[in-house]
Parts: C-alpha cells; sequence; structure tokens
C-alpha cells in the first residue's frame, strides 16, 4: 500500500525542475525613450531641458544605480536629474537632461544608465547639443540627393528640407548659387523665402539628364543663419559626372529705379574645360505683378532689361559649352526702387480694357480739373514753386491696353494732400476687370488696393498726405463718371 507525502512548495518546485528546465524568475526589463536627445541650437547662457523617460517592463523591480554624462569634453555641458532611481515593475519616471552651453560648438556625448537588467546592465542614450548666439537656425534633413539611374529624357524628382529650429526669422538669400551640371533643377525654388519659426521648406529637386554619362551638382543656401550661414547639399544622378561642367556667372546691379534700365552681363561665365564659345539662355524669372517688362534678347551674353515699375525682378542664365554640356542655372535680383518721395502704379487684368490713373491735388472733386488733375490729358502739371519741376506730378507711364502699367511720381511735393483715382476708360469688349493700385512713400510700399471695376466707373482710392506721408484709404465703391476728359 503507497501513501501520498506532502513536501513543501519549495521542494516541488526543485522537484519538477530537471537538468534542462529554467525557473521563471521576476526580472527587470529597461526600455528609454526617445533612443536620443538631441537639443538644437542653444543660445549660450540661457539652457534649454529635454526629458527621458525610463520604462521598467519587467517584471521584478529595475534599480537604477546610475545615470550620468560619459566622461568627455560635452560633459560638463549637461546636468542630469535624479541620478539614481528605484522602479517597480510596469511604472516609468522622468529624468530631465539640462544643456547649457559655454560656446559655440557642438557637444556630442553619451548618457549612460546602470541598472540590474540582466540582458541590459548598461544603456547609453547619444545626447547632442550646439551652442549659439540666438536667432534663426537652419537645419536640413539631408545634405545629398542621389537620383539613381535615369533615362536620356526621362525625369526623376527627389526632396530635402530646410528647417527653421531657430528663434527669429529665417532667410534663404536669392543669391544662393547653385553649381555643377545643368541637369538639376529645382521646382520648389528656395531663394528669396522666409521660413518662420518651427517652420520649414521643401525643396523639390528634378534630375533631366542629357546624356548618360553622369551629372553631380550642388545647391548651397546662403542665409542669415548666424552659426551656419552656409550650407550645401550634393547632387548626383546616373553615377555622377566624371567631367567639368560650364559654370554660368551673372554681374549686375542690385538696386536700380523705375523706369531705369539695366545691363544683365553674363560675360564672365566661362568653361573649366575650354569647351568655348559660350552660348547663353536667359529668362527673366520673375518681376513685380504690374510689369510688362521683357529682357532685350535672350540668347546674348549681356542683354538689358528695362525695369518699368518698382518691385523685385530676378533674372536666370544658363550657359552650354561646345559639347552642348549645360552650366547649372545661375540667378540675380534687382530691386527696383522708387527714388520720389510719392509714386503711385496702376495695373489691371485684362488687356483689352483701357483705364486711367489720376493723382488730384489738395481738392478731392478735382478729378478731371486741369489746374488740379494730374492724368493722361494733363501729364505734367505745374504744382507747388511755379518753375520748380521736382514738386510737380508727371505722369511717367501711361498704357491704353494690355494691363497697364500707369504710374505717376513726384520727387520733392509741396505740402498738401494727393488724392488717388482710377477711371475705366474704355471697354473694347473686356467687360469687367479687376484694377490694382500701389501707393509708395519714400521707396517704400506702404498701401495695395484692389477693385472690380466696370466701364466709365471712377474709383476714389485713396490719398497721400504730405509731409506726414500718411496714406489714408477711401475705398469707395466706384460710381459711373459724367465727365471723360480734361476741363
Amino acid at each position: 500500500m503507497s501513501r501520498r507525502v506532502a513536501l513543501p512548495l519549495v521542494g516541488l518546485l526543485l522537484a519538477a525542475c530537471g537538468p534542462d528546465t529554467n525557473i521563471n524568475r521576476l526580472i527587470p526589463d529597461m526600455a528609454v525613450a526617445p533612443e536620443s536627445l538631441d537639443f538644437g541650437r542653444v543660445v549660450i547662457g540661457e539652457g534649454g531641458t529635454l526629458e527621458l523617460q525610463i520604462v521598467n517592463a519587467g517584471a521584478g523591480p529595475l534599480s537604477i544605480s546610475d545615470i550620468s554624462m560619459a566622461d568627455g569634453p560635452a560633459a560638463a555641458a549637461y546636468t542630469v536629474m535624479p541620478a539614481q532611481l528605484d522602479l517597480d515593475a510596469s511604472s516609468s519616471e522622468t529624468v530631465l537632461v539640462t544643456f547649457e552651453p559655454d560656446d559655440l560648438t557642438t557637444y556630442s556625448g553619451e548618457l549612460l544608465i546602470g541598472s540590474n537588467d540582466p540582458e541590459r546592465p548598461l544603456v547609453a542614450v547619444p545626447v547632442t547639443g550646439e551652442g549659439g548666439n540666438g536667432g534663426p537656425d537652419l537645419v536640413l534633413d539631408k545634405t545629398s540627393l542621389d537620383f539613381g539611374d535615369v533615362e536620356v529624357g526621362d525625369s526623376e524628382t527627389a526632396v530635402f528640407t530646410i528647417r527653421n529650429q531657430g528663434d527669429s526669422p529665417l532667410v534663404i538669400e536669392a543669391s544662393s548659387p547653385q553649381g555643377g551640371s545643368g541637369a538639376f533643377t529645382a521646382v520648389t525654388d528656395p531663394r528669396g523665402e522666409t521660413i518662420g519659426v518651427n517652420g520649414s521648406f521643401t525643396v523639390l529637386m528634378e534630375y533631366t539628364p542629357e546624356t548618360t554619362d553622369g551629372d553631380e551638382g550642388t545647391f548651397t543656401l546662403l542665409s542669415n543663419d548666424p552659426d551656419d550661414p552656409e550650407l550645401t547639399v550634393s547632387l548626383a544622378g546616373n553615377g555622377g559626372g566624371v567631367s567639368s561642367y560650364p559654370v554660368a556667372i551673372i554681374a549686375g546691379p542690385t538696386v536700380g529705379a523705375p523706369s531705369e534700365t539695366v545691363i544683365m552681363d553674363g560675360t564672365g561665365s566661362y568653361d573649366p574645360g575650354g569647351l568655348t564659345p559660350l552660348t547663353y539662355s536667359w529668362t527673366l524669372l520673375e518681376q513685380p505683378e504690374a510689369s510688362i517688362a521683357t529682357l532685350s534678347n535672350t540668347a546674348l551674353s549681356a542683354p538689358f532689361l528695362t525695369m518699368d515699375t518698382a518691385g523685385s525682378y530676378t533674372v536666370a542664365l544658363q550657359v552650354f559649352n561646345t559639347d552642348g554640356v549645360a552650366s547649372a542655372t545661375a540667378l540675380h535680383t534687382v530691386q527696383a526702387i522708387p527714388a520720389d518721395d510719392v509714386y503711385v502704379l496702376l495695373s489691371w487684368d485684362e488687356d483689352d480694357a483701357d483705364l486711367d490713373l489720376h493723382l488730384v491735388r489738395d481738392d478731392a472733386g478735382g478729378t478731371w480739373n486741369l489746374s488740379a488733375d494730374c492724368c493722361w490729358c494733363n501729364k505734367n502739371p505745374d504744382w507747388g514753386t511755379g518753375g520748380d519741376s521736382s514738386d510737380d506730378p508727371l505722369l511717367a507711364l501711361d498704357a491704353d491696353h494690355g494691363g497697364g502699367p500707369e504710374s505717376i511720381h513726384i520727387s520733392d511735393p509741396a505740402d498738401g494732400e494727393y488724392f488717388v483715382r482710377v477711371h475705366y476708360f474704355q471697354d473694347d469688349g473686356a467687360g469687367q476687370v479687376e484694377a490694382t493700385v500701389r501707393v509708395y512713400v519714400a521707396g517704400e510700399q506702404v498701401e495695395v488696393w484692389r477693385r472690380d471695376m466696370t466701364h466709365n466707373e471712377l474709383w476714389e482710392v485713396g490719398y497721400v498726405r504730405w509731409p506726414q506721408g500718411f496714406v489714408v484709404d477711401e475705398d469707395e465703391t466706384p460710381y459711373a463718371s459724367d465727365v471723360r476728359g480734361c476741363q
């Protein structure tokens, strides 16, 4: 006869374990998030703090004996709180890491976390930060783009993103150069853009090879970032180029005045391999909304441009060597800034219509009055001091179709009020149009008005009070005019 004997619990466990059986133990399991800490740029003397979460994902208690920066030149810039932790199973705690730079340099190191986790007794978290002076901070998500293999005649696109991690707006200079092969084009061009704090701009680049030889290029971003004013993105396609490329260079003024003619000089362009003469391809890439200006001859080495209105004009140039290899596109921007104290500009959106700009002195109801109204039938009346042309208005541009522009300016106005009026003179089948008036005072655009108008309507826009330089908004609803010519 047999009988059962009650064994103690420990005895049962031991009896159940053979040489190939593990005992389930209550062990800790440490995890951290995020896996790295990047402070970006921190202003010297201010400091910044990031959080690191430590989680015990195991079934046993986690004892963290030490949380500190590894020895190295960056360690002194970081402080960690707390330095030790005890975590129950399935719990977490926050560790605060503070970065306080004292120099304009990058501080990179590792945060070491030692614990009783049997599988990961020591965890290293990469930490980096940059000491800076404040202001904008240009950060690129990529510094190179490889378009891979692309058939001749086909196109491939790729993107990189510009971010502003600083504390003031980031300005990408219009003069930022693109170098190397002309097979790379910025579809969304960042040049001239202003990126707000914590903002971004995605640059879409397109690669269109003309040969199977491969291409290389660069896009250099010049900005107002005080620490990194110049960053370059490298470009490659079809394995990269092995030969040199022609270089397009534009020389010319950066500031002019409305009605001024400027020369865009590309004669400084060259080919490093001596494959000359070069051929030239110019484009007027951007111009003011009211402008109808054109380049004189887009195949010349130095065409001229007459800047008909105030605003910004950007020209582009590509040059080609005798093998037909294209340069990267060079850009050049000229600002047409009125030299006159008062400058008024009119444009409209229908080519067949004819609108007229009027500037009336002192009397708000003086439109069409020969002594008070500067317009198409009284282009340069004598106002202010007799015989002194500096205080007289001049209708410098007068257009009877094509959307304008028309402009009136006064170099040195006499004291008084100057009323801006627009008359829809001739329809020619255009119907309703949108008229736009811009007013500049001392070279600065201070007001823009837009109004829909129909044939023979008069629009009382606003007026300039001088010498205060105030621009006052009237913007009255246009009404039918009972007069159509000077009296």
